[in-house]
């Protein structure tokens, strides 16, 4: 009995004695926000700011210290002056600043802090020609930290030890700061208007200066939110101006950018990596960013991957897959920024399928709608982007016309644009031609030119959707026409030039000779729909020749040659009015030698008009 009431007594000591030291702690604990010194917080939070920076700092006087759940201390009226001109304007003032700081080394007098909160903040950057910026600073952990580091890099890249006295402060890192509705300013010319990053919020996290530095942040640009993500595992390195590894995410409705490899900040910027760009519209996205270039109206997605190598002013991609439009292709271009030129783009790019009409609107403005768009067409851009690009593709279109085994090239330089076919492959012939634009020569109009050989022109006519009395077979065209206004706003009536249409063995479909004496004799008007379901008119080869001009062709040459009989016409067809005006004349055909053929009866030959409107015309005979 005796030895359980020595066992309890020696239980309870211990519990009493367990109790007082807890109590002890938990009065310690509790006396110590008595023994920090807000002032002296609030001063060691200025000069560790300031020694960071290498800026002077001012906080201010009136420090709000809160112990739970984390020891923070909040100060405000932040303001850090430029070293170089103390006196001129703040390059940062923020509301707020709250750090959260140690609590023992608060009471020994050197209180030591982790996090930053940044309310309200306002940077101010002047961006100069040497890269340096009013940010910029000799002394400082942050400047050292840099200095050693490049140092260190130089030895490196050397192959030596780097020296002892490159040495990289513990305090050269930024810690982990957090930005709330911050805004930064930026001006890279004197005079010039301040471009703005607003309604910035995120983190900066930096814990050691060979640790990666981490930024995620949101903003609004020029009305447009915009989501920053980017990394560095070198970022004194960056900082120095040398090249360091670098990941960049930027997104936005306008742009999205995806960027993994090395980068150099310094003034010769370099990048290399793999980039990633995407836009749903590349029109929105110049104009958001605020290029001088003014494209396509009409042009919509863009995407792109590829491998990039760029210099201040010149990039290189390889490996290139790129969507315009949904056009899709594969390739190299090199963009290059010339100081006393507008900015070069060259290159060769290969598509499976191309629609031209779509991919040459990426380099030419379209208009809405109007009478007088022609007059007031913005031709800028014909001025402000040089172009030389060749394209090839396994299948095209433009418009309705189908072609294959495409060999092009689009070109812009000095105030003309050119979309040239070397080569292409349509309806079992072969084809080329040319699309020019121009601010002088032509009154600042297009041209056009094609060229076609050994052609179907029966499939050709059916793609296009054209009807009527017209030669179908295989033969050539050669097409040259000009109008004063650009391609989107010409109409029929605008065009001037000429046309020769050369057709081998072929036939008319619906031209039933035979009917068409004898409604010749009994009708005095009659249309094609009355000649029946004959097999057609069969010639030997049809020939049209044309100028064109005010809404008009006016035929120079117009036969088609049969076995026994040839068609003659002449006169003017107002194209522009889908109406007819000619005369006509059937006879028989010529021999070989120019005289009258003498296969079968001599006909007299028969004249007629032909009035109406197009794709059908009303015939009416002249009798003797």
């Amino acid at each position: 009995m005796g030895f359980i009431i020595a066992q309890w007594s020696l239980r309870r000591a211990a519990i009493s004695g367990a109790l007082f030291v807890l109590v002890t702690v938990l009065a310690v604990f509790a006396s110590l926000p008595l023994a920090v010194s807000s002032g002296v917080v609030r001063d060691r939070l200025e000069r560790d700011i300031s020694a960071w920076a290498g800026h002077p700092v001012s906080l201010g006087d009136a420090p709000s210290i809160d112990y739970w759940p984390t020891p923070t201390i909040q100060l405000d009226n932040v303001v850090i002056r430029p070293s170089t001109f103390a006196g001129g304007d703040p390059i940062m003032r923020a509301d707020s600043i709250v750090a959260n700081f140690n609590l023992f080394s608060a009471v020994l007098g050197a209180p030591s802090f982790s996090e930053f909160r940044l309310i309200r903040p306002t940077f101010n950057v002047e961006l100069y020609p040497d890269a340096t910026s009013n940010w910029s600073s000799p002394s400082g952990d942050l400047a050292q930290g840099i200095a050693a580091a490049i140092e260190r890099d130089l030895a490196a890249q050397a192959g030596e030890k780097p020296p002892e006295s490159a040495v990289i402060p513990a305090s050269a890192a930024l810690g982990a700061v957090t930005i709330e509705n911050g805004t930064v300013k930026w001006i890279r010319d004197p005079g010039a208007e301040a471009e703005k990053l607003t309604a910035i919020n995120g983190t900066l996290a930096w814990t050691a200066p060979t640790a990666v530095a981490r930024a995620d942040m949101t903003a609004i640009f020029r009305g447009e939110q915009v989501t920053f993500a980017g990394s560095t595992s070198a970022p004194l390195l960056l900082l120095g101006r040398r090249t360091a590894p670098v990941q960049v995410k930027i997104s936005s409705v306008p742009l999205n950018i995806d960027f993994s490899g090395s980068a150099s900040l310094g003034p010769d910027l370099f990048l290399s990596g793999a980039l990633k760009l995407a836009s749903v519209s590349v029109r929105r996205a110049l104009e958001w960013s605020g290029a001088d270039i003014k494209p396509g109206e009409a042009l919509g997605a863009l995407e792109l991957s590829a491998k990039i190598t760029a210099e201040q002013k010149r990039a290189k991609l390889d490996d290139l897959i790129i969507m315009v439009d949904k056009n899709r292709g594969i390739g190299v271009l090199d963009v290059a920024l010339r100081s006393e030129e507008p900015p070069l783009i060259t290159g060769t790019l290969a598509f499976s399928s191309l629609d031209i009409a779509s991919f040459l609107q990426a380099f030419t403005p379209l208009p809405k709608a109007g009478g007088d768009i022609a007059s007031t067409i913005d031709t800028r851009f014909l001025r402000e982007l040089g172009l030389d690009l060749r394209l090839s593709a396994q299948s095209a279109s433009f418009g309705p016309v189908v072609l294959s085994n495409l060999a092009a090239a689009a070109r812009v330089e000095q105030g003309r644009a050119v979309f040239d076919v070397g080569d292409a492959t349509a309806y079992d012939g072969s084809l080329i031609g040319r699309i020019a634009l121009s601010e002088k020569g032509v009154d600042g109009g297009i041209k056009v030119q094609m060229s076609a050989r050994k052609m179907n022109f029966g499939g050709l006519f059916d793609a296009i959707g054209l009807t009527g009395p017209l030669p179908r077979g295989t033969g050539s065209l050669d097409i040259e026409v000009t109008s004063p206004n650009p391609t989107w706003a010409t109409t029929l009536s605008d065009l001037t030039g000429k046309i020769d249409l050369a057709v081998e063995t072929g036939i008319v479909p619906g031209l039933n000779i035979a009917r068409f004496r004898e409604l010749s004799k009994a009708e005095r008007f009659f249309d094609l729909d009355q000649l029946g379901e004959g097999a057609g008119f069969s010639f030997n080869s049809a020939r049209l020749q044309a100028t064109i001009a005010e809404g008009e062709a006016n035929l120079t040459t117009a036969e088609l040659i049969g076995p026994e009989t040839i068609i003659a016409l002449s006169g003017v067809i107002p194209y522009s009015r889908s109406s007819l005006a000619m005369a006509g004349v059937l006879g028989p055909a010529p021999a070989a030698d120019g005289t009258a053929s003498a296969t079968g009866a001599v006909q007299e030959p028969l004249r007629f008009f032909i009035g109406g409107s197009w794709p059908q015309p009303v015939i009416s005979p002249v009798t003797p």
